[in-house]
């Protein structure tokens, strides 16, 4: 065959192989590119939240402390009480942030359908717990991660259809936990550091603070 005609794709040579190959890559990072500006998006939305809280958390604490001074116990543990929802709600909002930001960084690394079956696989699974932990607190972020969770199923699809992808379930669920729990870590370490913590008066409601949350009881 003539190299001239091989090129020029004529008789299906390398340049119809070229662009097979670099059709599924071109679109898979588009679609890639697409889930991360979403999850900025999303980003965005949990600061906007979380800033809102840490005000209400403020006023609040200073209600515990006015209570306290004025030697209103009642006031005092039912203000602390509604503190402690609050921070909460903040915990799961930030951690909610850490693991979409951490999601948004790994798929930037994508760069082939080889590193998407590693990358997008623990990327579902983080999305899906941070769906059940935060949809109930904000709700407009579900419609955010069920987009992004589309676009990530169809590049997994098409991941497949070229026969290079393998997936390792076992691994990729290691990995979520990895991010999730380090997620959790900062979130933890952001409390702490930002936060001043409930008077040790109000013993019942510094013992609630520990307790695994619950979030029936507050919402945006």
């Amino acid at each position: 065959m003539d190299f001239k005609e091989m090129w020029s794709g004529k008789k299906g040579g390398f340049a119809d192989s070229l662009k097979r190959n670099l059709a599924p890559q071109k679109n898979i990072r588009s679609k890639i590119d697409n889930a991360i500006k979403i999850l900025q998006k999303m980003t965005t939305k949990l600061d906007v939240s979380i800033r809102s809280l840490k005000e209400k958390d403020r006023i609040y604490f200073a209600k515990v402390v006015e209570s306290i001074k004025n030697h209103d116990r009642t006031m005092a543990t039912l203000y602390a009480n509604e503190l402690v929802e609050i921070r909460k709600a903040l915990k799961v909002l930030k951690q909610s942030r850490y693991a979409i930001q951490s999601v948004a960084v790994r798929l930037k690394t994508v760069q082939s359908i080889s590193d998407a079956a590693a990358e997008i696989l623990p990327a579902m699974q983080v999305l899906r717990n941070v769906k059940s932990m935060v949809s109930y607190i904000l709700p407009i972020t579900e419609d955010g991660i069920n987009e992004v969770a589309n676009l990530l199923q169809d590049i997994m699809w098409e991941a497949t259809q070229t026969g290079e992808a393998g997936f390792d379930f076992a691994a990729a669920n290691d990995e979520a936990i990895k991010i999730l729990n380090e997620a959790e870590r900062l979130a933890r370490e952001d409390m702490k550091r930002e936060l001043p913590g409930i008077p040790e008066s109000l013993s019942e409601s510094r013992e609630k603070a520990g307790e695994s949350e619950d979030f029936t009881e507050f919402r945006f």
